[in-house]
């Protein structure tokens, strides 16, 4: 993967993982309070929601400056996310489908995530001969080349097989 994308999906990552933490130690120490458990849980939806969209602004603007050739990469991130985010939210406030009648929060739900899960069909479906090379072309780092033949990291200047100059693909 490339070095660029790397960093928003490790700050998310950690991010997700500080939540997970925060939501072990409340389901822990705030089990018996099933009010403040409740507020905690949603809170901690929304932190997750906020992750999300974050990761989505900056994994699509590091896409735009590596791969801008290649827009519909973002759409994808981006309807992606999106789904991931009607998720949470479905699940944060399903406490209270109950209060609704006639199902109408599933129903309003439903059609929320459908609209992201077309959106990606049609982005796939559109660009299906390019996908193999918009994958490859995002997914592999740049590599400095020994007149050897040994893939070396970006950062050599030399190579770590033989001592030579190493050269860029």
């Amino acid at each position: 993967m490339k070095k660029e994308l790397q960093r928003p999906i490790i700050n998310a990552i950690l991010a997700l993982i500080l939540v997970i933490l925060v939501r072990i130690v409340a389901m822990v120490t705030l089990k018996k309070v099933d009010a403040v458990y409740s507020v905690v849980d949603i809170a901690l939806s929304l932190a997750v929601v906020v992750i999300l969209l974050k990761f989505m602004k900056e994994f699509n603007q590091q896409i735009a400056l590596s791969s801008p050739e290649y827009p519909q990469v973002q759409s994808v991130v981006r309807w992606f996310i999106i789904l991931l985010v009607i998720l949470t939210l479905y699940g944060a406030f399903s406490p209270f489908a109950a209060d609704l009648p006639y199902g109408i929060y599933y129903i309003v739900f439903f059609i929320l995530a459908l609209i992201p899960v077309y959106s990606l069909w049609n982005i796939l479906y559109k660009n299906t001969a390019q996908l193999s090379e918009i994958v490859k072309n995002i997914s592999l780092e740049d590599k400095r080349v020994c007149s050897c033949g040994w893939n070396n990291p970006i950062s050599a200047k030399f190579c770590n097989r033989c001592g030579l100059p190493v050269g860029k693909v």
